[in-house]
């Protein structure tokens, strides 16, 4: 038998960016690297289109880990390092142009002029919808976790457990049909964030005629199973981005935070990991020093207010964060990316919800807000198996008080302080602030903002998960009912009753949550609900002379 070699392919994996706002392609490439010997800017014309091509490297004679290493082994250590990188930017309207990018030239880019969401927006378009093989999901709750979920032979969104509320799509890898592409007409693997990795044509011609193919894709309508990715709308009236970038300069300078995060840019790191440090360039100061661990939210806005104390938010742009794998801040993990990419803020404006996520504001689909704003009413509209007596503060000046008299009139006991410890809770949860003879689960907090009553969300998340899970808890639970005077009959296996006191001089309605907090009490519900636990709202009047 004789092997016949196979054909080289037409095409090559590539990745690809888009960029906007260009003035022209000199300005997508960082300023310092624009000035940088190492690198070569040639502009060129591929197939009849302005482009510009960018390569070198960057040469480091001595590493920062050598001197230490030295010092440690005895040992002289003498190792430099090189990186190579390169970009080919190609015109693709006025203010717009495709960029290739290879080795680190990614890291050559002006974050500030990527089109995110690039890739995804594409993959929207012409993915197969039963067959995503793997997804980054973000979940918009006060922690802004976020993971990565892997199905090897493919799977609908159903398959890698999506949730209705509180999931926005950052990163997916799935077989895509592009009809047009050099690679043929058959689906190719794409892999989709802001960038679009694809095979792309290996001659100046069959690439340009690829690049139009992409192009064309970003006109399509999504398709109608993965419609539920594109839960924002972007805002595209400069009148009222600058109406909304007002109301976050105010609260940038007021330093009341309370519907500002610090967020998390995964898709622009694009590397797994925890970093071990990071550094904050553009502040002003002299020798940008290098930080343990990741970022804060009072680290960011502190260099922010410190820069520009009358307009923080226009300190955003310049100032920047890096990330490292290493304490010395050597090996890069990410770009410089602009701090606006890592605020969050959120704002109800003119009635409508705006959210400023990765630099970009959103509206928040309207379908999407209403279905979210129902499921957490109807949690609301439920009828409480008990009612929660007015705190009035000249009485019960603090909540143990309260909960004290509160647990009283419910003829139940008080468990607010008394801790659970189990191996996986070492340093202690408390089950509930007060337990009623019906087995009712009563959480007690005073909501005087939104985040307040996220947090309430989640202790109430992390106690229900370790009682229903953990025999220990459970044994646990038993000990300080009995140890508090209860009867460990009232401890229903299952449970079977969850109620949120939630304490204001007015009632607290589903309205008055921000769509964070909305999320997590929309996770809690559908999270009980499937254990057969009911959850319940009771309203707590909180007066005070």
């Amino acid at each position: 038998m004789v092997c016949m070699p196979r054909s080289k392919s037409p095409s090559a994996r590539t990745t690809l960016y888009r960029l906007r706002g260009l003035k022209d392609l000199k300005s997508a490439i960082r300023a310092k690297d624009a000035k940088y010997d190492g690198f070569t800017h040639t502009p060129i014309v591929v197939e009849g289109r302005e482009a510009l091509l960018v390569h070198g490297a960057m040469h480091r004679d001595r590493a920062a880990w050598a001197l230490r290493l030295s010092a440690i082994s005895g040992v002289p250590v003498e190792v430099g390092n090189t990186t190579a990188a390169a970009v080919l930017l190609i015109r693709d309207g006025d203010a717009t142009a495709f960029a290739l990018t290879y080795g680190m030239g990614f890291l050559l880019l002006d974050q500030a002029v990527v089109d995110p969401g690039f890739g995804m927006r594409v993959a929207i378009r012409t993915a197969s919808p039963e067959a995503i093989r793997s997804l980054t999901r973000t979940e918009l709750d006060h922690r802004s976790r976020t993971d990565r979920s892997s199905i090897p032979a493919g799977d609908a969104l159903r398959g890698f457990g999506m949730g209705d509320f509180g999931e926005v799509i950052t990163r997916l890898s799935a077989p895509a049909r592009l009809p047009g592409l050099t690679a043929g007409n058959e689906p190719v693997m794409v892999w989709a964030a802001d960038a679009l990795s694809l095979p792309l044509g290996k001659t100046s011609k069959t690439l340009v005629a690829d690049l139009d193919v992409v192009s064309h894709a970003l006109t399509l309508e999504a398709r109608p199973e993965l419609r539920a990715l594109e839960q924002f709308v972007r805002v595209k009236s400069s009148e009222l981005v600058s109406e909304l970038k007002a109301k976050l300069r105010s609260e940038l300078i007021s330093g009341d935070w309370k519907r500002l995060a610090i967020g998390w840019p995964h898709e622009r790191i694009g590397h797994n990991g925890t970093p071990s440090s990071f550094r904050l360039s553009g502040t002003g100061m002299r020798g940008a020093a290098t930080s343990d661990d990741v970022p804060t939210l009072e680290d960011l806005v502190s260099a922010l207010q410190a820069k520009k104390p009358e307009d923080p938010l226009a300190a955003a742009d310049t100032i920047k964060i890096q990330l490292f794998r290493d304490a010395d801040g050597e090996e890069l993990m990410s770009s410089a990316i602009p701090a606006t990419h890592w605020l969050f803020y959120e704002v109800i404006l003119h009635g409508t919800r705006y959210c400023l996520f990765d630099s970009r504001w959103y509206a928040m689909d309207t379908d999407y807000a209403k279905r979210l704003q129902s499921h957490v009413k109807e949690a609301f509209d439920r009828s409480a198996p008990i009612s929660m007596l007015e705190w009035d503060t000249t009485q019960y000046k603090d909540e143990k008080t309260y909960n004290s008299m509160a647990a009283s009139h419910v003829e139940g006991c008080v468990l607010d302080g008394q801790l659970i410890r189990t191996i996986h809770h070492p340093h202690g949860f408390e089950a509930c602030d007060i337990i009623t003879p019906a087995g009712d689960l009563i959480h007690v907090k005073h909501i005087r903002e939104s985040s307040a009553a996220s947090h309430l969300v989640m202790q109430v998340a992390v106690a229900t998960d370790a009682l229903r899970h953990d025999n220990d808890a459970r044994a646990g639970l038993r000990e300080v009912v009995v140890g508090v005077g209860g009867d460990e009959k009232w401890i229903q296996t299952p449970l079977k009753s969850v109620v949120l006191g939630m304490a204001r001089n007015r009632p607290v309605t589903s309205d008055d949550l921000f769509s964070f907090t909305q999320v997590t009490v929309s996770r809690l519900d559908t999270s009980l609900a499937e254990a057969g636990i009911k959850l319940t709202i009771a309203p707590i009047v909180r007066s005070s002379p």
